[in-house]
Order: structure tokens, then C-alpha cells, then sequence
């Protein structure tokens, strides 16, 4: 269609994802988000990619293609009205290809909700968080196997938490854990040394404390 617009594209996983989109699931609009579109991606990045068509159920795509994964979404226009934080992630989008200017206006969308203040968590759901990271501690005493999920699920959700308990946007763990390294590195360096021992009991207490600031 002449009213599309689209990106030249050289990489073959990218050429391979956009024919999909547009063969099966009639998209009009792509966008590529992640490290590959900031230009930071290694060779176990994903391919993070947004297809919209004009209307259809919501949907995923999870593949391996030639040693490379792919991660796309695929969503009807719908789906994109009103945007939140599960879209935080696509900040640094890129048009692969559009109708009209749909992915640009999206693009634009996004930066404008990206930009919007950050609403911090009330400080009633900080303290409930605190108190939790507590019960999974006692109930990993238990050493049965359910005490060893609350371990893994603390684990988990810990870099998440200490964002939101320092009044922070947290933009994944990937980025998260980057921050950390750079502005808090011996929070950082807990982290590290959990998740190589993740079950060292002294090591993940010493990470509670200072990420739910528990102690003192």
C-alpha cells in the first residue's frame, strides 16, 4: 500500500518478524523497542516488537529464529488508546514500518506518558511491603518447599521493591540493576551476591535490610 511507510530494514530476523506481522496478522504498524532499538543489544538480546493492525484478539509471539529470540506482541488499535505503565518499557521505540503516521503519533504518545510525573506508591503500601519481606523471611525458616518459592519470589521482586520504597520509577530489572550499579553499588553488590548464592540466608537478609530498610 502506498500509504505505508516503512523503515529499510537489513537485519533478516527484523525482515523475518515484520513478514510474519504483516502476512498473518495483517498488522499496519510496527515498532521495535529494547536494546536493539537504543542500539546496545548483544547476542542474547531479544527482539522486543510491537505489531498493530486495525482490529483482532491480543496476542504473543515467542520464537527462535537462527539463535535469536523473539519477543512480539501483537495488539489491536484498541489496545493502545490509553497507555500505562506496562508501556514504560517502549520509551525508545522506533518505526519499522506504518500507515499514514500511526507510529510516529504512537511514538509520541509514549514519550508524552514516559514524561508525565511519576506517581510514587502511598506510603500505607511501602509499609505493607516492608512487613512482607519479613513474612517470606520467616516462612523460608520453614525449609519445606514452600518456604523455599517465598525465598525465590523475595529474590525476585526485591529490585522492583527498592525502587518503589525510595519513591523511584522502576523501569525494569535490567535497567534497574544498571542504576543500582552505578548510584548505589553496594546495594548492587548484595544483589550480585544473591542471585550467585541464592541460597546464602545471610546474604539475602543483609539484602532485606537495606532494601526495605529494616534495620536500625
Amino acid at each position: 500500500m502506498k500509504n505505508k511507510k516503512q523503515t529499510t530494514v537489513i537485519d533478516p530476523i527484523l525482515k523475518s518478524i515484520i513478514d510474519h506481522l504483516k502476512k498473518k496478522y495483517r498488522c499496519h504498524t510496527a515498532i521495535l523497542y529494547g536494546s536493539r532499538a537504543r542500539g546496545v543489544s548483544n547476542s542474547t538480546s531479544d527482539y522486543d516488537v510491537v505489531g498493530i493492525c486495525k482490529s483482532g484478539a491480543k496476542t504473543r509471539i515467542a520464537k527462535k529464529q537462527n539463535g535469536y529470540y523473539w519477543d512480539v506482541f501483537v495488539h489491536a488499535e484498541k489496545d493502545l488508546r490509553k497507555l500505562d505503565n506496562q508501556h514504560l518499557g517502549w520509551r525508545d521505540a522506533k518505526v519499522l514500518f506504518e500507515r499514514g503516521r500511526y507510529g510516529r503519533n504512537l511514538v509520541r504518545r509514549i514519550q508524552k506518558f514516559v514524561n508525565e510525573p511519576f506517581k510514587p506508591a502511598p506510603q500505607y503500601l511501602i509499609d505493607i511491603t516492608k512487613v512482607w519481606s519479613q513474612k517470606q523471611l520467616d516462612r523460608y525458616k520453614a525449609g519445606d518447599v514452600h518456604g523455599l518459592y517465598r525465598r525465590t519470589e523475595l529474590q525476585a521482586v526485591a529490585i522492583e521493591h527498592y525502587f518503589e520504597i525510595r519513591r523511584k520509577r522502576f523501569w525494569g530489572p535490567k535497567a534497574g540493576l544498571q542504576w543500582l550499579e552505578v548510584n548505589d553499588p553496594i546495594t548492587f553488590k548484595l544483589f550480585e551476591r544473591v542471585f550467585r548464592k541464592p541460597t546464602d540466608n545471610r546474604a539475602l537478609k543483609s539484602l532485606v535490610a537495606r532494601v526495605y530498610k529494616t534495620h536500625g
